[in-house]
């Protein structure tokens, strides 16, 4: 039986690819999604309202996209759990495993996998740890209006890598770790990779069925990265930058 598979990212990482293949496997990501007007994320809409209702049954206040998130408030969030009906989150687990192997991705995840790691079979669980090249992460933040200086989308991505590290090794989780770009350069090599992890069969044909963009290049290139430039510097005085922010995960 195939190991249920979790994608922890800090976001805008393909992971939205990586789950459309991993569908193409087999993997069950629910039988609703989340869609965004150009594209289906491939995330259980059940798994992203419990985690909303999770985060504020938690009183979490914190804005995650703009924020490096600490290990602090990781270990905080963990505690209070103990304090709140987790009854609902167990159900959802439950329906889950009568539709395995199933497939979870949802950014939320960075703040509460610690929680759902509680009540999860770990051991019939493999990760996966989605990051992309900083970069391409900062271009695509600041086309998408996220405006952030290049240091701050080094240290937010780097905190939220380490942190999900941490938790994997806590809790003597194996798991494999891609770039985005891996999957856009080297294709082939990339699942080889997932297949000898996961005991998938996957081939280019899948590949090709949900990555409708060139391969062998990165997503962004010369002209997004100036128009990046060009948006990012007209919004330079509301940028999100280290200075301000916490210390992040270490």
């Amino acid at each position: 039986m195939k190991k249920n598979v979790i994608i922890l990212t800090h976001g805008w990482t393909g992971s939205s690819v990586f789950t459309a293949l991993l569908g193409e496997a087999g993997y069950w990501y629910g039988s609703d999604t989340f869609k965004k007007p150009d594209y289906d994320t491939y995330e259980n809409f059940k798994l992203i309202e419990l985690n909303k209702r999770l985060l504020s049954e938690l009183n979490y206040t914190g804005n995650r996209e703009h924020e490096i998130i600490s290990l602090q408030t990781l270990e905080e969030l963990a505690q209070k759990a103990a304090s709140i009906d987790l009854s609902p989150y167990r159900e959802f687990i439950e329906n889950c495993q009568q539709n395995k192997p199933w497939i979870w991705k949802d950014p939320r995840l960075v703040l509460t996998i610690r929680i759902w790691a509680k009540l999860l079979p770990l051991d019939e669980v493999a990760f996966i740890i989605l990051t992309r090249d900083n970069e391409q992460s900062w271009i695509t933040a600041n086309l998408r209006r996220h405006i952030e200086s290049p240091a701050f989308t080094r240290h937010y991505n780097a905190a939220i890598t380490d942190g999900l590290k941490k938790f994997l090794s806590e809790n003597h989780q194996d798991y494999i770790e891609f770039m985005f770009e891996d999957l856009q350069l080297t294709p082939e090599k990339t699942i080889a990779k997932i297949n000898d992890f996961l005991g998938t069969q996957l081939t280019m044909d899948n590949v090709r069925s949900v990555y409708k963009f060139p391969l062998y290049k990165k997503t962004k290139g010369p002209k997004e990265k100036l128009l990046a430039w060009l948006i990012y510097l007209k919004n330079y005085r509301q940028r999100y930058d280290v200075s301000s922010q916490s210390d992040g995960v270490n």
